[in-house]
C-alpha cells in the first residue's frame, strides 16, 4: 500500500498546512515560511524517519476513511457508478460520474485480479494519477461491486484500512464485524 512509496513521495502528498503542523507539534521550528518543496526537503532533514513515517500513515488512514464515507454514498446511485455487466472478480470495468456545479466529473475505473493475489487498480483522476491514492471514485466502484456480488471483502487483496471495512460492513452489507 502506501507505505511501500518513498517518505519523500509520501509527505509530497499532504498539505503545507499539515507539514507546518507537524514542525510545531515536532517544536522544529523554521518550517512556516518555507514553499512546499523546501519545506518536504525540511522536514525529512529535521524530524525522526519515524514519526514521519507514523504521521504520514495516519494522514493517509484519514483520507481512505473519509472517502470511502463518500464512496458509499455514491456507489449507491447507478447514474455515479456503471459497472460494466461484463465484470468479474478478475476483471472490473466501470465510469464514475458526477455532476460537479463546474460540470461533470467523469473517470474510467479498471480493477484487475488475473494473475496473483494483488488487486492492480485505476483511476484518471488527479489523486490517483499524480499522487497514487486509491481515490474516492475507485473507492465508489469497489463498493458498488461488493454490493453487487462482484467478489467479497475476503477476496479484496486491495487498499483498505479496518474503519473503512466496518464502514462497508454496516452500510453496504448489513452486518458488522466478525470478532476473531
Amino acid at each position: 500500500m502506501a507505505s511501500k512509496l518513498p517518505l519523500e513521495f509520501r509527505l509530497s502528498r499532504l498539505t503545507v498546512e499539515s507539514l507546518r503542523n507537524l514542525c510545531d507539534a515536532q517544536d522544529v521550528p523554521g518550517g512556516s515560511g518555507l514553499l512546499k518543496e523546501h519545506l518536504v526537503k525540511f522536514v525529512l532533514k529535521n524530524i525522526d524517519r519515524r514519526i514521519l513515517e507514523d504521521f504520514c500513515r495516519a494522514q493517509e488512514e484519514t483520507y481512505f476513511v473519509e472517502n470511502m464515507a463518500k464512496a458509499i454514498k455514491w456507489a449507491t446511485s447507478r447514474k455515479i457508478v456503471e459497472v460494466d455487466p461484463e465484470s468479474d472478480y478478475t476483471l472490473v470495468n466501470a465510469v464514475f460520474t458526477l455532476r460537479r456545479s463546474d460540470g461533470w466529473e467523469v473517470y474510467d475505473i479498471r480493477f484487475v485480479n488475473q494473475t496473483t493475489d494483488d488487486i492492480a487498480t485505476s483511476c484518471e483522476c488527479v489523486d490517483f494519477r499524480e499522487k497514487a491514492y486509491f481515490c474516492p471514485h475507485q473507492m465508489a466502484v469497489l463498493v458498488r461491486s461488493l454490493a453487487e456480488g462482484l467478489f467479497t471483502l475476503d477476496q479484496w487483496s486491495g487498499p483498505m484500512t479496518s474503519e473503512a471495512e466496518d464502514l462497508i460492513l454496516a452500510n453496504v452489507l448489513g452486518r458488522r464485524k466478525r470478532t476473531k
